[in-house]
């Protein structure tokens, strides 16, 4: 897989921690793969006790991980060290340094690099990757892959704090909600919101599509009000095992001739829970707007491979099937420019063709807000 595939995936590995801690592993197995690492790791590491306060990795053996976090982590002589380093901080060692190498040698692990996520007067944390001998020292491209990692992580592990402080598990679910780039809403059984997000709540108010009546979803067109209904009698049949799920995603059109909204609908509880239990917040909507996903897509893909505003719009609009001819004539400029924003996207991204690029940058996905 090229660097830059691999790139966009473990990006979203990133993000998709930030909603679910357990898929931290996810993201640094792709950590591992993209830098040409054996073992990766995670750590928040307490200043005072010089101990992780939290430890994640991957690769790294059990015999290994537990003395380390337990006993030798205090004993580090690295920590005192990153103490000092500011955030984004690349820090790397080749070969790995005696204490290191004494304590790893039986993993044959000789080669270091991390970047520090954070750094306040109470912790620190540290994203690092460890190679083998075999796999060498660290390069000027690995070292500059986890400096283009380290804000996506930042914003992850921001997502993992909030949804940690939270306590009332419906507060957290609506934090949660708040972070994702679709619009969201809790939902009763009888479709009343209990709950929006920003990003839906910003929807509606446009009363293209759908608006807020009330306590209600009120869509514009007969037929997406239809579905609707289906999707939320769908969701209240579960317990049938003959049940359907397609009809609880559908288009919702637009009255300016826009891309359609994507809505789905989604229980919120276990199917077997469900006909046990009646809870107040039975179900949940998500409603995607292609083109504001787009837009977040397109900031993200600018922070990665250094794109101009001008090159990422472009990006984006041939990825919606827009050609180069169109573009430039909704946009006002000469093919000429037009060609001279592809021709550096290309350099920039790797991409040797048209629909290379198409392919990777329609494949991103990205669940998170950046900012």
């Amino acid at each position: 897989m090229p660097d830059d595939d691999l790139l966009l995936q473990t990006v979203e590995a990133v993000y998709a921690s930030g909603l679910d801690i357990d898929r931290l592993p996810e993201a640094l197995e792709t950590i591992t793969r993209l830098l040409g690492a054996t073992t990766a790791t995670l750590e928040v590491i307490d200043k005072v006790s010089q101990r992780p306060s939290e430890f994640w990795s991957v690769g790294l053996p059990a015999l290994a991980r537990i003395p380390y976090v337990d006993h030798f982590a205090t004993l580090s002589p690295r920590a005192p060290f990153s103490f000092r380093h500011p955030v984004g901080h690349v820090i790397q060692h080749h070969p790995l340094d005696p204490f290191y190498s004494e304590f790893l040698s039986h993993l044959g692990l000789h080669h270091f690099l991390g970047a520090v996520l954070d750094n306040t007067p109470e912790k620190i944390s540290v994203i690092s990757v460890q190679r083998t001998g075999k796999q060498g020292h660290v390069g000027n491209r690995q070292i500059a892959l986890i400096g283009r990692l380290v804000p996506h992580f930042q914003r992850a592990q921001a997502m993992a704090t909030r949804l940690k402080a939270l306590g009332d598990s419906r507060d957290r679910l609506e934090h949660s909600l708040d972070w994702l780039t679709d619009g969201a809403a809790l939902l009763r059984a009888d479709g009343n919101i209990i709950y929006a997000n920003d990003t839906l709540c910003a929807l509606a108010q446009r009363g293209d599509g759908f608006r807020f009546v009330e306590r209600s979803i009120e869509f514009a067109t007969p037929d997406a009000r239809r579905r609707f209904d289906v999707a939320l009698g769908t969701v209240e049949r579960l317990g049938d095992p003959s049940c359907d799920w397609r009809p609880t995603d559908f288009l919702v059109p637009r009255t300016d001739g826009m891309p359609a909204y994507i809505a789905s609908v989604r229980p919120l509880v276990h199917r077997k829970a469900l006909k046990t239990r009646r809870a107040a917040t039975e179900i949940v909507l998500f409603v995607r707007d292609p083109l504001s996903r787009s837009a977040v897509a397109s900031q993200i893909l600018r922070e990665m491979f250094s794109l101009t505003n001008a090159e990422a719009q472009l990006a984006q609009a041939l990825c919606t099937g827009m050609t180069t001819g169109a573009y430039a004539i909704e946009r006002q400029l000469s093919l000429n420019t037009v060609y001279s924003h592809l021709k550096r996207i290309r350099e920039k991204t790797g991409c040797k063709s048209l629909p290379d690029l198409i392919r990777k940058f329609g494949e991103m996905n990205v669940p998170l807000r950046p900012n």
